[in-house]
């Protein structure tokens, strides 16, 4: 299991490296050390001096993103540990920018960012929560009552280098 510090190191680089891409993308980036609630990165485009937060979650194996089921759906568990998965909840900030990020095997190289929405995360998790609910009776594998949901690469494929969500983002030759 990755210790704490394990964890908040890879946490930390995952911030500089996103903030690191989007000034070769034409931002000024800058992280925030310690715990901003809802986002990690400032983003402010050079030109048109748009700002936006950013959200980071980095990893370097297993899920991209670990969360509890009930903060994206209406949820709940009955007595029987039979599991109910209710209606999309509202999401104060649809439209913030979430960059996954998973690290290589060999350090910063062979990093990979998946960039989408935070309605994109929410959509995912709670599909493929449900995907996997379905599969079991909407009870878990061993009779636990657990709401913990997550994200894998081939849940968020499809968001690989999609810098092109960021406001005023301009694709210049060579560059991501």
């Amino acid at each position: 299991m990755a210790s704490g510090v394990s964890n908040k190191l890879t946490g930390q680089v995952g911030e500089h490296l996103v903030s690191a891409v989007l000034g070769t993308l034409g931002y000024y980036a800058s992280p925030y050390s310690g715990n901003v609630p809802g986002f990690d990165v400032t983003a402010v485009h050079s030109d048109s001096l748009k700002s936006f937060p950013v959200q980071v979650k980095a990893s370097t194996k297993g899920a991209l993103v670990q969360s509890s089921i009930d903060k994206w759906c209406e949820h709940s568990i009955g007595g029987d540990n039979r599991q109910t998965i209710g209606p999309l909840k509202p999401l104060k900030h649809p439209n913030l920018v979430w960059v996954l990020v998973r690290l290589g095997d060999s350090g910063i190289r062979g990093t990979r960012f998946f960039i989408c929405t935070e309605r994109d995360i929410q959509e995912k998790i709670v599909e493929r929560y449900t995907a996997f609910m379905e599969r079991h009776g909407y009870r878990r594998p061993g009779g636990g009552a657990s709401p913990q949901a997550i994200l894998n690469i081939k849940d968020v494929a499809e968001f690989e280098d999609n810098w092109r969500i960021l406001p005023d983002y301009q694709a210049e030759d060579g560059v991501a």
